[in-house]
């Protein structure tokens, strides 16, 4: 049904298409413009554009898209009918233009690139400074202090962690959208592959200076955590005050660490408030019997750390395995909120610590990481993030090829 003269957008021509953007089809496309009387000069969307106020005249004509792209008015909005073929194509070009905001942008000071790389020193050591030892009175000022600026480090640390995370993830969506929409228009391919190249230099960057501050060693033993059996519950002496309630604390402080665990780039021993809050939890306000409860728990837990760790230091669990991901984009969301990552923190940090080779124009990203970790990655594999084997008959093929050969539109999840 064509649209009506009430279902109408207006949308800014002029600083949306140049002449450089191919138009495709539309490019015959009749659009009203306003002119001055004497033909000349810019084309307007409207009569009341400022720059038409001193016109004796002004008509109005209907001229093809794409002899009137080199004369649009970059102030106007022109009325288009909503099944506008130019409507469609026009969020296509936005979603490539907007590649350009994160080109050529400063690079960093000697100052903090040493932030960076102390940031990098200070997680290797864990989230958190380490614990500190029992002092003399006389040193007990001196060794606050000293506390305060170490927790700043770490905090800092953290910090430089999560928007380097970020930012990789926001140019890897925004090079996704843009090959989304040349896939759509291909004829836009010739115009948007210099901003693609450009982007994809700056987004390796990107994820390089990211994963120099996560530890792989942590990945491996996530991934180790999954495989490990559910600890079976036996009777302990911390958990009398627990009562009846001792097998279902069990359990659910079990599901709670492990859960974290597996899809963390965190320590394992940093997942230990999960129990913490569980013991706590099942205790309410009651007191008796707490700390022995909080006690069993940290050896039970410093158990499961300590199984997980024999599994990832295991010769099979090291072996290093070939395979393909297909990272998905942010999902975007109202204005007024931040944009939805799919992606757990683990998955994010493997894709970035592990690439070894990355397809710009499919969006695919060959890893080379321990068998561990390559299980899990299949094992979750999905709709959204589609994660392949790449090489199983032993291939010598080196991983770029391999990953164009990867037919992501027929491809079978393993």
């Amino acid at each position: 049904m064509p649209s009506t003269p009430d279902e109408l957008r207006h949308v800014m021509l002029g600083s949306l298409f140049t002449p450089e953007v191919p138009l495709g089809p539309t490019r015959d496309i009749l659009i009203a413009c306003h002119v001055s009387a004497t033909g000349k000069g810019k084309l307007h969307g409207s009569p009341e554009c400022r720059t038409l106020r001193s016109a004796a005249s002004v008509d109005q004509i209907d001229v093809p898209f794409g002899e009137a792209v080199e004369r649009l008015c970059a102030s106007c909005r022109w009325p288009l009918p909503t099944d506008s073929l130019i409507l469609p194509l026009g969020a296509a070009v936005s979603e490539v233009d907007s590649l350009a905001i994160w080109l050529d942008r400063e690079s960093k000071d000697e100052e903090d690139l040493e932030a960076e790389r102390d940031a990098a020193i200070a997680l290797a050591a864990g989230e958190y400074p380490p614990r500190a030892t029992e002092s003399g009175d006389e040193e007990e000022e001196d060794d606050e202090a000293g506390r305060d600026e170490e927790w700043e480090r770490y905090e800092r640390a953290r910090n430089f962690r999560s928007r380097r995370h970020e930012h990789w993830r926001r140019l890897h969506s925004y090079l996704t959208r843009s090959n989304e929409a040349v896939s759509e228009y291909p004829f836009l391919a010739p115009w948007a592959d210099g901003l693609q190249s450009r982007l994809a230099t700056v987004l390796d960057e990107e994820r390089r200076a990211f994963a120099a501050l996560v530890q792989p060693i942590r990945l491996l033993e996530a991934a180790a955590v999954r495989v490990l059996p559910k600890p079976q519950f036996s009777t302990d002496p911390g958990f009398a005050g627990l009562g009846a309630e001792a097998e279902k604390t069990f359990r659910r402080a079990w599901y709670e660490w492990s859960q974290r665990a597996i899809w963390s780039w965190r320590r394992l021993e940093d997942q230990d408030f999960a129990v913490y809050t569980v013991v706590s939890d099942a205790f309410g306000r009651r007191r008796k019997g707490k700390p022995e409860a909080h006690a069993a728990f940290s050896r039970f837990t410093a158990d499961w750390i300590r199984q997980a760790r024999e599994e990832a230091g295991r010769p099979a669990s090291t072996a290093w395995q070939l395979v393909a991901v297909k990272a998905p984009a942010l999902v975007r969301t109202h204005h007024s909120e931040p944009e939805r990552d799919p992606l757990t923190l683990w998955e994010a940090a493997v894709i970035a610590t592990y690439q070894v080779a990355f397809n710009r124009k499919a969006g695919t990203t060959a890893l080379l990481v321990p068998h561990l970790i390559a299980e899990q990655l299949l094992a979750c594999a999905s709709d959204d993030m589609p994660v392949l084997r790449l090489a199983p008959d032993g291939s010598a093929l080196p991983a770029e090829v391999l990953l164009e050969q990867w037919d992501h539109a027929g491809i079978t999840l393993s």
